[in-house]
């Protein structure tokens, strides 16, 4: 079977097209957040509602947080690394957080609670 270049150039549209309607369609599909001074941060969470609700249990546990110093902390800790290495090197240093019997990395911990005041 012979496949012309004319049929190999709309097959290859097409899947271009539907591939591209399915990342526009997640795009304007998903929760849109009030601006905050923190976005930067949060756009390293992969779901701010639910890590909104794990950032409260945080902030339970937590006697102080100013969002502002905190946030000069992380920007510092995470400072253009992956998020994967930072959160590996707190496991590794010992820097963790408890919430409700969940033990978490420190910075997801963190980042977790600046959601929360976000939504606050």
């Amino acid at each position: 079977m012979k496949i012309s270049r004319r049929d190999a150039i709309i097959a290859g549209g097409s899947a271009v097209v539907l591939v591209g309607a399915g990342v526009g369609a997640q795009f304007l599909l998903r929760k849109r957040h009030a601006p905050s001074p923190y976005d930067d941060l949060l756009d390293l969470l992969a779901d701010r509602d639910a890590d909104a609700q794990i950032g409260e249990t945080v902030l339970a546990e937590v006697e102080e947080f100013d969002p502002k110093t905190m946030a000069d902390d992380l920007r510092t800790r995470i400072a253009k690394r992956p998020l994967a290495a930072v959160l590996a090197e707190d496991v590794a240093d010992g820097r963790v957080v408890e919430a409700s019997g969940w033990v978490l990395p420190e910075t997801l911990g963190l980042l977790c609670a600046m959601a929360a005041k976000a939504e606050a």
